[in-house]
C-alpha cells in the first residue's frame, strides 16, 4: 500500500527510512516554531478558539449527512452548523412570539 503525504505525493521506502531515521534521533524542540491554527469561525480575528461539540449518529445518518455535503461541496461541519443556526434563530422567533 503506497503511503501519500497530504497533497498527494507517494513516499517511497527511502523517504520512510529517512524520516523514521529522523524521529528515532530526536528532534531540537528548541528551534520549532507553534503554528496558527484555524481562525476562530466568529470571525473576530481575536484567536479565541471556536468549541467543539460532538454527537453520536447511526452509521447510516453518517453516510447520508457525508453524501449530502459532498453533494453541496461542503464540509459536515458546515452542513451541521448551518442547521444548528437555523434552529436557533427559529427557536428565538418561536419564544419570542409567546412572550
Amino acid at each position: 500500500m503506497a503511503v501519500r503525504t497530504k497533497n498527494g505525493e507517494v513516499m517511497t521506502d527511502a523517504d520512510l527510512e529517512r524520516l523514521a531515521d529522523e524521529a528515532e534521533a530526536g528532534y531540537d524542540l528548541s528551534t520549532w516554531k507553534r503554528r496558527p491554527g484555524r481562525p476562530s469561525l466568529d470571525g473576530s480575528g481575536s484567536g479565541d478558539h471556536s468549541p467543539r461539540i460532538a454527537m453520536r449518529v447511526p452509521e447510516r445518518l453518517k453516510a447520508e449527512l457525508e453524501r449530502c455535503a459532498a453533494d453541496e461541496g461542503k464540509s459536515v461541519s458546515q452542513v451541521l452548523r448551518g442547521l444548528a443556526e437555523e434552529y436557533v434563530m427559529r427557536r428565538a422567533r418561536e419564544v419570542g412570539q409567546h412572550h
